[in-house]
């Protein structure tokens, strides 16, 4: 176990320095017009943090007993392997809407396993979606300095990390989330939810640095 304990503080970092995907496809559901990022670019995105910082990225079908099918989203540094998400999603007969599927459970885990908002939705509006102008963010050097936002989702990701190596497991952690913020996906939060869950999940830690 020790040889991952170093996952932790490799995969906050690489999270910190990760930014949304670009949103290139377009589809609608209804009067639902919405873009979203795809499967590649999410990729991209994730990869290139993960593998500056040393660790690998691993997705795997997995098919339980009774057939169920689930995306597993995984972290990876040398044989320590820390398991981030699980999307589920059904089995269908047609292979091109079976793939559709497949790859939508994978774009979809990824952006909940690494806090990523991958999907624009533009409430049905006909018109062009006007994005605010935002600051570059950019230091002296050029490089990108994380948000807030984003060091905190960072934290988050790191408690959790540390949550499961102590014996929690990813049903228990969403299953908190869903609970008190009605959300498993911790993007979602507000600000002050994210703040409040971090403080949960922290304290969480600090019991098991004590116990230790």
């Amino acid at each position: 176990m020790a040889e991952s304990k170093p996952i932790f503080d490799l995969l906050a970092k690489a999270q910190s320095e990760m930014t949304n995907p670009k949103m290139r496809g377009e589809g609608q559901i209804g009067s639902r017009k919405y873009s979203y990022a795809e499967l590649s670019d999410v990729l991209n995105v994730v990869r290139k943090a993960l593998n500056d910082n040393g660790l690998y990225l691993l997705q795997k079908t997995v098919r339980e007993d009774d057939g169920t099918l689930y995306i597993s989203t995984n972290v990876c540094r040398g044989d320590a392997v820390v398991e981030l998400d699980r999307e589920y999603y059904s089995y269908e007969t047609d292979p091109q809407n079976f793939g559709k599927r497949e790859t939508y459970a994978r774009r979809y885990s990824l952006n909940k396993a690494f806090g990523l908002a991958g999907e624009n939705d533009s409430d049905g509006d006909t018109g062009p979606v006007k994005e605010p102008k935002k600051s570059t963010g950019q230091t002296l050097g050029g490089t990108k300095k994380p948000s807030k936002r984003q060091q905190m989702l960072a934290k988050v990701a790191k408690y959790k990390a540390v949550c499961i190596e102590h014996g929690l497991t990813n049903e228990e952690l969403d299953g908190y989330l869903e609970a008190h913020f009605q959300t498993d996906d911790p993007a979602k939060l507000t600000d002050g939810q994210l703040i409040e869950y971090g403080k949960q999940l922290a304290e969480t830690v600090k019991k098991y640095e004590e116990e230790q």
